[in-house]
């Protein structure tokens, strides 16, 4: 480990030099060398020598030095803000605080670090974004085998998988964590798993907190369990587990008693979505324009957002809960007055799955408490609501009474609360006695001395009395010497003067040391009295949560209905047999950009299990192809989906192979990752599966791609046997449909013209006449002259380099012999099953 360089080495000051505080700042350093350390002084967050230098690039403020050295600093009341950006710039940051009252400190004030904070341990609400769950994910291994988990701590989610290498960089890019910690003996992977995730923060874990003994305990704590038997989990799944939470447990200083119990990343009741999929179909938002997150969401609330997402990542493969959605969906659909009404409730419901949570770690705030309030009171209405239509009974049924939790919130927390504790507006008046007094003291002790001095003139008779304060006496009652024969016995003198005598009384003493410290004991108090808040409604944490899963659905629900009012979306059926039958079917995203979308169908059957689609460029293959693979991903889902009407198989997995991309990074070209994208398919895919292709083998020589192309049709075809759609300008490939009774040709339709052609958008049978490239060209701009070249050399082309006709259909033997293969391991060499020119 490297150590850290003294002063003398660094800027040549000697021990001698170095004040007790700084010399406590090089301890805490010594500790914290990885990270940026904000050390408390009084009003400020500061950063020393090199964290200052660091500190002054990421945020663009001043650096300034004292005594010589180099230092930067933040306000405390706005360190989150600053916290968020180092974080952002790919900083650790331990925040070191002051853990005794100055005032009462004898000598240096004791500072301890309170926290590590990297991306993926984010709890605050103003640090995270809020539609988006905030991932810090872990890889690590035992025994040879691989591991990853995920969760997120402001949610209280944790997942795990058992993974080989691919299937953990696919989890990583369909999850998109901040953070991933990364076992040491995996550093080697680090570039191959973090491809294409430039804002992913990645930490180095040592090997030896991922051992399995010490693993099993922390995992057995963490849940309080006996037995992890209960969680179903592999021995490297608990392995990973465990250093995750070592890994909290040291950042943090504590253990997330929130987090659920860990679930499946991989599960059979949902659909596994790759990471090509998932960017090829334009599920969640990217820097290209539309996706199928932002066509669904019309969710009220960031939890239903976050769960929408999920939801689209992870459908589902069980028929009754699909039909369950679509039930619910279908409901609002009929209700419109209970829809909209809901919608309007919604409006008042907040993000109390982080509330919980933040409650559960003491990170909570009087925002969050007020937010949670709101959302309580709504709650009895949402239940009325609900059980007024037998859909929604048991959602009512689930919703608790929370009378509780209400009141105490009602009765405690101020309408509009400061934003911390300690001002003495956040506690409502009369939920405490004394604290109301010491409030009540503090803002009115002008009128309490009024009060006091009227009735020591009428107890005293001595209108001329006054009572004064000043800084040396504190308070006092100043009575004219002419005067001194009435006062009480209760005066004591405490100081004379030429022309009057100054006085104390018990009362007035008493008076003064509840003034002098009502601010700090407010302080106090109220912290306390917050804390207290907190704690008890700690206890109802987990019923928060679990309501907060029931808005969060119900949200979802009502946002496929609005989506589907909206825009004429229908419910979808589901067939027993391998039947699909989209009528008039549209591509969600691409008809809100489009004027006069042209719908089309398509039906897959036993006489139907794979398309050939041939047509010009931007005659809309892809949008065709691409629209039956996200109604299918709808329809799994639970939402209605864009056409006339729709009847579906439930398909275990959607696969996509479309555009061309290279991964340089990874020294990749795009004919490779095109060929390994396909590989996957061939692997992967099952006879539930869909599959939609476009260009396969346009990377590589015609005659090359050609071959591959064709040897994978008939590999999915004759050894997988899945529904597929393929798109492609092989027009070569159309041969495969008069050599196989489940092969058809289907083509976009274009009408040439004198004036070029028009494309009509509309899917028929048939086969493409020609690919019409030259006329795209000439739409794209390209000069007349190549454009009259480009049909010269066309036609030389045609004529001499025809593709032979001596294509033969497989044989048996070699049928079966591609079914073995399917079963087994592909090599591939096996692709090459093309026999002709």
């Amino acid at each position: 480990m490297r150590r850290l360089l003294t002063l003398e080495e660094v800027y040549g000051l000697s021990a001698r030099e170095l004040t007790p505080m700084m010399k406590q700042y090089l301890e805490i350093k010594e500790n914290y060398k990885d990270c940026i350390l904000l050390f408390r002084l009084g009003d400020f967050y500061e950063a020393f020598f090199e964290d200052a230098r660091k500190v002054s690039e990421a945020l663009q403020i001043v650096l300034t030095s004292r005594n010589g050295n180099p230092m930067a600093g933040v306000p405390h009341h706005a360190v989150d803000q600053y916290v968020k950006k180092l974080l952002d710039a790919g900083y650790k940051v331990a925040i070191c605080e002051q853990v005794e009252d100055p005032a009462t400190a004898k000598g240096l004030v004791k500072r301890e670090v309170t926290r590590v904070l990297t991306p993926g341990t984010l709890m605050e609400d103003d640090l995270l974004p809020s539609e988006t769950n905030n991932y810090i994910s872990i890889l690590g291994e035992y025994k040879g085998r691989l591991a990853l988990a995920i969760s997120d701590i402001s949610t209280g989610e944790v997942g795990t998988s058992t993974v080989m290498l691919e299937d953990a960089k696919d989890l990583l890019e369909k999850f998109r964590p901040s953070q991933l910690i990364l076992q040491e003996s995996l550093v080697e992977h680090k570039d191959y798993l973090t491809s294409g995730m430039s804002n992913l923060f990645v930490e180095v874990f040592e090997n030896w907190n991922f051992a399995h003994s010490s693993s099993v305990e922390y995992v057995k704590r963490f849940y309080g369990l006996a037995s992890l038997d209960v969680l179903e989990l592999s021995e490297t799944e608990v392995t990973v587990l465990g250093a995750l939470f070592k890994y909290l447990e040291i950042t943090q200083f504590k253990t997330f008693k929130h987090l659920s119990l860990p679930v499946k990343l991989q599960a059979p009741e949902y659909m596994l979505l790759d990471a090509a999929t998932i960017e090829n179909l334009s599920l969640l938002p990217s820097e290209k324009r539309g996706s199928l997150f932002e066509t669904l969401k019309e969710t009220a609330t960031a939890m239903g957002a976050r769960l929408l997402k999920k939801w689209i990542l992870t459908p589902l493969t069980t028929r009754p809960e699909i039909e369950k959605r679509l039930d619910y969906v279908e409901a609002f659909v009929q209700d419109r007055l209970l829809h909209e009404e809901f919608r309007e409730f919604l409006r008042r419901v907040f993000d109390i799955e982080r509330i919980a949570a933040r409650l559960s770690s003491g990170k909570a705030v009087p925002r969050d408490l007020q937010s949670l309030r709101s959302t309580l009171q709504i709650l009895p209405y949402i239940k009325e609501l609900f059980e007024t239509n037998s859909v929604f009974l048991q959602i009512a049924e689930e919703i608790p009474d929370f009378s509780y939790e209400r009141n105490l919130l009602e009765t405690a927390l101020e309408d509009e609360p400061s934003a911390s504790p300690g001002d003495g507006n956040v506690i409502r008046a009369g939920y405490n006695r004394e604290f109301d007094e010491l409030r009540e003291l503090l803002y009115s002790s002008k009128e309490k001395l009024q009060e006091f001095e009227q009735k020591e003139k009428s107890r005293t008779g001595i209108n001329s009395l006054k009572v004064k304060y000043n800084k040396v006496f504190g308070y006092f009652i100043e009575v004219p010497k002419t005067q001194l024969a009435k006062i009480p016995d209760d005066y004591i003198r405490k100081q004379t003067l030429v022309n009057s005598e100054r006085f104390i009384t018990p009362e007035l003493k008493g008076f003064e040391d509840k003034l002098l410290s009502a601010s700090e004991r407010i302080e106090v108090m109220e912290r306390e009295l917050f804390s207290e808040i907190c704690q008890k409604l700690n206890d109802s944490a987990d019923e928060f949560k679990r309501v907060a899963k029931i808005l969060s659905a119900a949200d979802v629900y009502q946002s496929f209905a609005t989506v589907a009012r909206k825009y004429g979306y229908t419910r979808p059926r589901f067939s027993e047999k391998r039947y699909l039958l989209l009528k008039n079917s549209r591509h969600p995203m691409v008809e809100r950009y489009i004027r006069d979308f042209v719908p089309n169908s398509v039906v897959f059957d036993e006489e139907r299990i794979f398309y050939i689609l041939t047509g010009p460029n931007m005659s809309g293959k892809s949008t065709f192809i691409r629209q039956v693979a996200l109604c299918a991903i709808m329809a799994q889902i639970g939402s209605f989906v864009p056409a006339a009407e729709a009847v579906l198989p439930i398909y275990d997995r959607v696969f996509t192979r479309i555009g061309a991309r290279d991964d340089v990074a990874g020294g990749k070209s795009t004919f490779l990752v095109e060929m390994m994208e396909t590989a996957s398919i061939l692997s992967k895919a099952t006879e539930d599966s869909l599959v939609v292709l476009d260009e396969v083998g346009r990377g590589t020589s015609t005659f090359d791609g050609i071959s591959i192309a064709w040897a994978v049709s008939e590999f999915i075809y004759e050894a997988i046997g899945c529904h597929t759609v393929f798109a492609t300008h092989f027009t070569e490939l159309t041969e495969l449909a008069s050599m196989y009774k489940g092969i058809k040709n289907i083509t976009v339709a274009v009408e040439e013209t004198d004036k070029g052609i028009i494309f009509l958008h509309k899917v028929i049978e048939g086969v493409a006449e020609r690919s019409h490239g030259i006329e795209v060209a000439k739409l794209a701009g390209i000069p007349q002259v190549v454009l009259d070249r480009a049909k010269e050399i066309l036609g030389v082309i045609v004529k001499s380099s025809a593709l032979d006709k001596t294509v033969k259909v497989l044989t048996s033997e070699e049928i079966t012999k591609i079914r073995k293969t399917k079963k087994g391991k592909m090599h591939r060499n096996q692709l090459s099953l093309f026999e002709g020119s």
